[in-house]
Parts: C-alpha cells; structure tokens; sequence
C-alpha cells in the first residue's frame, strides 16, 4: 500500500509547512556558514544577491594591484630551460607543470601557440614534448 495515499488532507498539509520551515531553515544556516566563512577569510560576503557564500565584488581597482604576476615571457625561458635540461627524453606537461608550479593547461595552450611557433620544440608523444638538435 502506497503511504502517500494513506494520508489525509491535514496531514499533507502539515508536511507541507514542515517542508517549508526546514527549507527555510537551510536557507539560514547557510547564511551563518557564509557569514563565518567570510570572517574566516576576511572577505565580505554578499548579503542579498547572488548565491549564498560567495564573495562580494571588489570595490576597487588598487585592490588588484597587490596581486603579483609573473612577468611576460617568464614561461618561455623556463619551458626551455626545463626542455633543454631534460635532453633527449624530453619532459611530460605534467610533470613540467608541477616543476614550474603552473597549470598543465597552461602549459598545454602554451605548447599549442608559442611553442608551435618555435621549431626547436618537437612533440615526441601525447603531452611530451623534448627540444630537436
């Protein structure tokens, strides 16, 4: 016997504002772990819009400027030097991706424009890559 069919009218009722006091509920809690995590973090949190938990846009532009970066180039001169010290073997992106602590897709996209353009580079396999003599 199917227990939906069993139940009364009241007491679908009661399950329905039950269901509507829990989701209510969640919905709280997760503004607290949004607000915790963002006292946590020192990152506001938005308080309306958007999704719970995720951090407000940055009020300015001079907060960026204290992210650093790697300057232009930088990559190229250490993908080579990384090619030409492996030798003849050639390096694996993955593996070069975690010497260089870069993104193997990076890495990957960096092969596949600036490194095609160089003729010294040769792929040797899927994601391998060895400089030609």
């Amino acid at each position: 016997m199917n227990i939906l069919s069993s139940l009364t009218s009241s007491a679908l009722n009661q399950l329905s504002s039950l269901v509507d006091q829990k989701e209510s509920l969640v919905k709280e809690i997760e503004r607290i772990e949004s607000h915790m995590q963002s006292i946590i973090s020192g990152k506001p949190v938005r308080a309306t819009k958007g999704k719970p938990g995720r951090p407000a846009a940055k009020a300015s532009k001079t907060a960026k400027k204290t992210t650093k970066r790697a300057s232009r180039g930088n990559l190229a001169t250490k993908v080579l030097s990384a090619l030409e010290a492996a030798g003849d073997a050639g390096v694996k992106v993955a593996d070069l991706a975690e010497k260089l602590r870069v993104k193997g897709t990076n890495l990957h996209v960096w092969f596949g424009t600036t490194g095609k353009k160089n003729k010294g580079i040769k792929k040797v396999g899927k994601g391998h890559y060895r400089l030609q003599k």
